[in-house]
């Protein structure tokens, strides 16, 4: 998507609760990732792994995407913190096919220095004049963006938060709106009548279907709902004002053709204990006589 407003749009594309149609901003293909066994060491293959946002390769850069730029920022502290000062070291989180030489030393789980060619091991800091690490050279600047104006704290003021979750509604498969519906079900039932009522309220916003079945698995109807209003600083559209006067009656149907290509709806199946353990094993096998 072009870096700009994009006014088209009835919600805004930084918002992390929507995601952008295939059929308005297609994928571009960048590689390939192939996942061909499970994990043989839990702790070591899975939870020392150290995922960070910050670290990026060339040709990479950031968007405005406030969460993003929140997780760039802490991440690597927390990998710090959670794992060990060290923990670019781990096999697991090494890059695989570049040299890294940083200026870190020491500390808890460190397994060695990494040195660069002819750099004076005395030196950890940047910039020095005695033969220590410097920043690589850069192309010239990139093309930020110019922001002016100033930083407050607001709600998105194009937020349409129904109409993607009625797409996604529409086009998972049948059984998947059947877990769906059973687990709300199971876990709403375990909370206070007023949340309930609220869940259900919500979800008839987003589909008829979809409210009235979650509502019939805790005794709730449209009638039970329709005299709450919005919550305190609720973004509602113009069509979710209409469907609030038709709450449960919408004439909604669960039509996936109406919506497009969506990342997020693909086909898929369910998959029996048999098939996931079997895959399972095999893996563990090909661990072991690898």
């Amino acid at each position: 998507m072009e870096d700009h407003e994009h006014a088209e749009l009835d919600w805004d594309p930084l918002d992390d609760t929507k995601i952008w149609p295939e059929d308005k901003f297609p994928l571009r293909h960048i590689g390939v990732m192939t996942l061909n066994r499970n994990v043989a060491d839990h702790h070591n293959e899975s939870e020392q792994i150290a995922m960070g946002t910050g670290v990026l390769v060339d040709g990479l850069d950031f968007s405005d995407d406030k969460m993003l730029v929140g997780r760039t920022f802490s991440y690597s502290d927390t990998q710090r913190y959670r794992v060990g000062p060290n923990y670019l070291q781990l096999p697991v989180n090494q890059a695989k096919s570049a040299a890294v030489h940083t200026n870190q030393r020491g500390g808890q789980m460190s397994s060695g220095v990494d040195l660069a060619s002819g750099q004076n091991p005395h030196i950890n800091f940047e910039p020095s004049i005695h033969n220590g690490l410097h920043e690589s050279r850069r192309p010239a600047p990139n093309n930020p963006p110019v922001i002016t104006g100033r930083l407050t704290q607001a709600v998105l003021e194009r937020r349409n938060d129904y109409v993607q979750a009625r797409g996604r509604y529409s086009t998972i498969m049948e059984w998947e709106r059947d877990d769906l519906v059973k687990n709300l079900g199971d876990l709403l039932g375990q909370c206070e009548r007023d949340v309930q009522e609220r869940m259900v309220w919500h979800l008839l916003l987003v589909h008829d279907d979809y409210g009235t079945r979650v509502g019939k698995a805790l005794g709730i109807t449209a009638e039970d709902v329709k005299r709450l209003a919005p919550l305190k600083g609720q973004v509602l559209t113009d069509a979710d004002k209409a469907r609030l006067e038709k709450l449960g009656a919408n004439g909604d149907k669960i039509d996936p053709s109406a919506w497009g290509k969506w990342t997020s709806s693909v086909p898929d199946y369910q998959a029996s204990a048999e098939e996931v353990l079997g895959a399972m094993r095999a893996s563990i096998s090909e661990a072991i006589n690898a």
